[in-house]
């Protein structure tokens, strides 16, 4: 989700309203937007935590939960694909000696078949 200095709210000063960094000559002055929101601090900020609320929502029902989820089926899958290779190798490991205890006793019945 990408937005363009169209999508914000141009009445929200941003720091390179007020600051460009090595050189305060050029930094603008806040512009009268920002001393009339000053006054009404109380109500813009209900304001925006109720657009935050409405965006974080929005962005938790769309992009976010599938961020989320795709995360999440690489954390499994991941974890998963751990699992497999620990499992495989206790098994070869248990096999590994009773396949030998097993071809000495099948050795030796022939043996003892046999003789």
């Amino acid at each position: 989700m990408s937005h363009t200095s169209e999508d914000f709210d141009t009445s929200i000063p941003v720091l390179t309203d007020v600051v460009v960094p090595g050189k305060p000559e050029f930094a603008r002055a806040p512009g009268r937007s920002v001393q009339v929101n000053a006054r009404a601090t109380d109500y813009d900020a209900e304001f925006l935590a109720e657009r935050l609320h409405g965006r974080f929502t929005s962005f938790l029902t769309g992009d976010g939960r599938e961020l989320i989820e795709s995360r999440c089926r690489d954390a499994l899958r991941e974890h998963s694909t751990w699992l497999v290779h620990q499992v495989t190798r206790e098994v070869a490991l248990a096999l590994e000696s009773e396949v030998t205890e097993w071809v000495r006793e099948a050795v030796e019945e022939e043996l003892l078949r046999r003789g």
